[in-house]
C-alpha cells in the first residue's frame, strides 16, 4: 500500500503468521478492509494510522 501521509513510500505489511510483525486483515460485508495492529511508517514521513473499514484513522 501506498503510505496515506503523502510522502508516497510503498508500505509492505506481512500477512504471513509465522512472521512479525504480521497485520490481520478482515473485511466487512462491502469489501471495506480492516488491518490489525496499527501501521507505523518509520522510513519518510513517520506516519502512524489504523485501517478501519477501508478508511484512514490517524493515531494520536
Amino acid at each position: 500500500m501506498s503510505c496515506p501521509g503523502g510522502c508516497g513510500v510503498q508500505i509492505s505489511l506481512s500477512l504471513n503468521p509465522d512472521r512479525r510483525p504480521r497485520w490481520s486483515v478482515e473485511t466487512d460485508f462491502w469489501g471495506r478492509p480492516t488491518m490489525s495492529p496499527s501501521i507505523h511508517q518509520h522510513r519518510a514521513c513517520s506516519c502512524h494510522f489504523w485501517v478501519k473499514k477501508g478508511l484512514i484513522e490517524w493515531c494520536r
